[in-house]
Formats: structure tokens, C-alpha cells, sequence
């Protein structure tokens, strides 16, 4: 069995129930350039060095107003026999113009791996989010997972630009459903900066987490392209940098 054929079991139950949402009344739609089906190629760097490549996938699901978003990680070399492939994915839908998560899944291969590996399904009739291992959270209207807050972002930056006609400013918290616990990250806009990357130069809006004292995460996000994800960054404490650059634009995602 395939790993989105597992996914597709996990989340059938809150899927159903969501659809019956979906059609009980109009729906909004978010961002035309929010939405659009696209692989986009990473390098990952740890400090100076190349750990490996990635891709960030967004497609559609066989429901309508439903999407499957994926972040994939493979390390290269001898890596490779310490950390194993990363995926992670996450399967949402559209109700009210909000993202509303119905599943995710986290699956790493390797040394540890065991500690990490995570799924979860949310039940938004009973606004619970249940957890392969059975544990139970009680989640609220907005809450995430932990990889469609990065679509949530992006949301947020396409609809402040489209209502006022000018760069978004100010700060934005998400709240999203994490391995142990409901968490929240705030993130503030703080500066807008050109960047070199393998894909090219791009003119960006910067966000950066500010809730966090030993943690540094910032993404740098292309306005010109729909805010993708062309860089980020995250160090704890003296660690060395993990960074992710973009190596292409496909031609679904061009200006």
C-alpha cells in the first residue's frame, strides 16, 4: 500500500464529513494564485554544504475544493544511511476561502525516525484532532497542520495585497496541530530584500518567526511569483543553518 493510499484511508472518515460541509452552502474561493498545481525544486544546504534536494508538490484531490500538498526531502551520499527520505504531507480543502486541513502525515526514514514519524486526522464536526496513536486535541476554527500554514502564509500575503493594492505589513500567528501539541507560530513581515538563488534573482517579502528565542526561521517570498517559497532559513541556537533554496520556476508558477 502506498503512502498516499494510506492517507487517502486515514482521512476518509473526516473528508466525508467535510464535504457535507463544502456543500451546504456557497464557498469562497482564496487566491487564484494561491491554487495553482505546481513541483517546485529545492536544494537543502547545512551551513555550506548540500545535504540534498527536495520538492514542495501541490495537486488537486478527487474532490473538489480538496488539495494534497507534499514537502519531500532526499539527502545525498553517505546522509543518506544517517537520515533516510523525509516526507510530509498534508490534504486540505477550501471552505469559506479558509484552508481547512483534513489529514497530515510526517514519515521520515532512519536513525530516530521512530520518534518523529507522526499522523493525524482532524474530525472539525467534534473540532478534534485525532492522532494515529490515539491521542485526542481539542483544535479550533483555523487550525492547521504543520505543513499548510506555509500555504496559510501565503494566504494571508496574496489577500492583504489584493484588498489594499500595496505590500502587505504587520504580523500574522497561525495555529496548527504539531506532534504533541496545538502550537502557534507568529511570523511579522520585516523587510523586503533581492536574493540569489539557483533559479535566479528574485525580489522578496521577508517573514520571520518572533515568537521564538532560540529558534531562528525566516522565509523569503517572491511577490512577482504568487509569494512561493524561494528561500528560508532555520538555525537553532549556535547550530549550524539549514537552508533551503529554490533551483527552478516551473512555467505553472511564472509570472
Amino acid at each position: 500500500m502506498t503512502l498516499q493510499t494510506r492517507l487517502h484511508s486515514l482521512c476518509r472518515p473526516a473528508a466525508a464529513a467535510l464535504l457535507a460541509l463544502l456543500t451546504a452552502g456557497p464557498a469562497v474561493a482564496v487566491s487564484p494564485d494561491l491554487l495553482v498545481p505546481s513541483s517546485l525544486p529545492y536544494n537543502v544546504y547545512r551551513g555550506g554544504s548540500l545535504l540534498g534536494a527536495g520538492h514542495i508538490t501541490l495537486k488537486a484531490g478527487a474532490t473538489p475544493d480538496c488539495w494534497f500538498f507534499s514537502q519531500e526531502a532526499t539527502p545525498k551520499g553517505w546522509l543518506k544511511l544517517v537520515s533516510g527520505d523525509v516526507l510530509e504531507q498534508s490534504h486540505f480543502c477550501i471552505l469559506d476561502g479558509k484552508i481547512r486541513p483534513v489529514a497530515y502525515r510526517f514519515s521520515r526514514d532512519g536513525v530516530g525516525s521512530s520518534k518523529e514519524n507522526f499522523s493525524l486526522r482532524f474530525d472539525w464536526p467534534k473540532q478534534q484532532a485525532i492522532y494515529q496513536n490515539g491521542d485526542v486535541r481539542p483544535v479550533t476554527d483555523g487550525t492547521l497542520d504543520r505543513l499548510s500554514l506555509q500555504l496559510a502564509l501565503r494566504d494571508w500575503l496574496l489577500s492583504e495585497r489584493a484588498a489594499t493594492g500595496k505590500e502587505p505589513t504587520g504580523e500574522h500567528e497561525v495555529i496548527f496541530a504539531d506532534r504533541k501539541r496545538i502550537d502557534s507560530y507568529t511570523f511579522q513581515i520585516k523587510a523586503h530584500e533581492r536574493v540569489e538563488t539557483p533559479a535566479g534573482t528574485f525580489d522578496t517579502t521577508r517573514l520571520d518567526r518572533t515568537d521564538s528565542k532560540n529558534r531562528r526561521t525566516q522565509f523569503w517570498l517572491s511577490p512577482q511569483h504568487g509569494y512561493i517559497v524561494v528561500k528560508a532559513e532555520q538555525q537553532r541556537d549556535d547550530d549550524p543553518v539549514i537552508r533551503l533554496l529554490l533551483t527552478q520556476v516551473p512555467p505553472a508558477v511564472a509570472p
